[in-house]
């Protein structure tokens, strides 16, 4: 499968990025997200993807997830990503099926291939609450 977007630049650091499902502003300067703020972006909506697909074929209900993210960077040129936590809280979640939900997430963190390809680079932290 390939994915496709496009980058268009003015002669600056502010730009515009497109997909066919949207477009979003890009910038060093505060003018749009930065380039860790997509790929963070993009780690959290596929690590959710992964998840929502686990939770739907065991049947786990829940009210709604929000993902906080973090990520630290090297000080060394590379300078990439050293550590990354990342907070998951759930609302509306049976007591019952909090272990569920732990488990679900634990395989999602496996299967994403985002979250996969940075734990070859970071250290990952995961914490998940219940609300």
């Amino acid at each position: 499968m390939a994915y496709v977007i496009k980058a268009t630049f003015d002669n600056g650091n502010n730009g515009i990025v497109e997909s066919k499902n949207g477009k979003t502003s890009t910038s060093f300067e505060g003018e749009g997200m930065s380039p860790y703020d997509l790929f963070l972006s993009g780690y959290s909506s596929c690590l959710h993807a992964t998840f929502k697909g686990i939770a739907d074929k065991k049947r786990i209900p829940f009210a709604g997830v929000t993902y906080d993210v973090v990520g630290v960077k090297r000080e060394e040129v590379p300078t990439l990503l050293k550590e990354l936590t990342t907070t998951i809280t759930f609302t509306g979640v049976p007591k019952e099926k909090e272990k569920a939900i732990e488990k679900s997430m634990a395989l999602a963190e496996r299967y994403c291939s985002i979250s996969a390809t940075i734990n070859m680079i970071a250290e990952m932290k995961f914490d998940i609450i219940f609300k």
